[in-house]
């Protein structure tokens, strides 16, 4: 214990997942929260995408640890384990569910965060995010709030709402 007391490491990463049609969220028609209201039911797969970049993350955290001259302490998760990958929204900042497009076939908000649908209804969260390739999406979240506040003003000064 005294001579790896102090001196260990942790590594972890993070993947971009990349939008899926076969990846979507429903209404539970069965399943309501505590006052009733029907909650949401996610369908989603990691894709062999996901489960390369994991196993590549692992293969990387190892050699990184011997080429420093240490010991890998833990037990490498493998292909069973889909390389240490989780359930989906467990560790991460998920985003998506309400696409952001020009498309209203295809995307659920215009660039305002608006919905195609419902004008007077705004999206100023991840949701609109398409996918994530990194870090926390917090930034993006807050300029893109920025602008639909703008919007949202300019709208509300024409009397459009």
């Amino acid at each position: 214990m005294k001579k790896y007391y102090g001196s260990t490491i942790g590594l972890s990463g993070r993947g971009e997942s990349i939008a899926q049609k076969t990846n979507y969220c429903e209404i539970d028609p069965n399943k309501v929260d505590k006052y009733g209201v029907p909650v949401l039911r996610f369908n989603y797969k990691w894709t062999d995408n996901e489960i390369k970049q994991a196993k590549h993350m692992q293969d990387t955290f190892e050699e990184i640890i011997h080429n420093m001259g240490g010991i890998p302490l833990w037990g490498k998760p493998g292909k069973d384990a889909n390389y240490g990958l989780t359930k989906p929204g467990q560790i991460i900042h998920e985003v998506g569910t309400t696409r952001m497009g020009s498309n209203p076939k295809d995307s659920v908000v215009n660039e305002f965060e608006q919905l195609h649908d419902v004008s007077n209804v705004f999206v100023v969260d991840a949701g609109p995010f398409v996918s994530q390739a990194d870090k926390n999406p917090t930034w993006t979240i807050l300029a893109l709030a920025m602008r639909s506040s703008e919007k949202i003003i300019e709208e509300f000064k024409k009397q459009n709402f």
